[in-house]
């Protein structure tokens, strides 16, 4: 997606955003877990321009973090996540993991991290530009093993929704 369509992208997702702030805490509430987890990450998308926001709260930053998390992980595995700009991110996934209750992803995270003296606070031997230089990364480090254990936890996506359940009012703050 180019510039242009990001931008556009972004003012749909704000008036979506808006739409769904208005709906209130019992209306997303009513919303089944699908359409609810849908609804909180078009809000956290809205509310967070820069994850290091301080106006953010803990929770928009929990589900952000963990839906951009979720997403590129699901999508491509953890390198995947580590050269996209979503690795941003990366700084709050431990702490995020732990306060959804996903204590045994928050251990695989934190070994694979900890095994190979990731930084997460500072991701730029990751930058990529190129297929070669994405192929080169992905033999960098076990990537398989991390991702085939990820995908077998089945929970994490539940676990977002219930915390965000459970926050709902911390969530939709603008």
């Amino acid at each position: 997606m180019g510039i242009l369509g990001q931008i556009i992208h972004n003012i749909k997702n704000m008036k979506k955003a808006k739409k769904l702030r208005s709906m209130g805490k019992d209306g997303l509430l009513a919303l089944d877990d699908e359409e609810f987890y849908d609804a909180i990450e078009s809000i956290c998308e809205d509310a967070v321009y820069d994850i290091n926001e301080v106006k953010l709260t803990k929770e928009q930053k929990i589900v952000y973090s963990l839906n951009k998390f979720e997403s590129e992980v699901n999508n491509g595995g953890l390198c995947q996540f580590f050269v996209n700009s979503s690795s941003e991110c990366t700084p709050y996934i431990s702490e995020a993991l732990a306060a959804v209750g996903a204590v045994e992803l928050r251990v695989l995270f934190d070994n694979f991290i900890n095994t190979n003296n990731i930084d997460v606070n500072d991701l730029s031997s990751f930058k990529i530009s190129s297929i070669d230089e994405y192929k080169a990364q992905t033999e960098r480090f076990d990537f398989d093993s991390f991702d085939d254990k990820f995908y077998e936890d089945k929970n994490i996506h539940q676990q977002i929704i219930d915390y965000s359940r459970k926050h709902i009012e911390q969530l939709i703050v603008e």
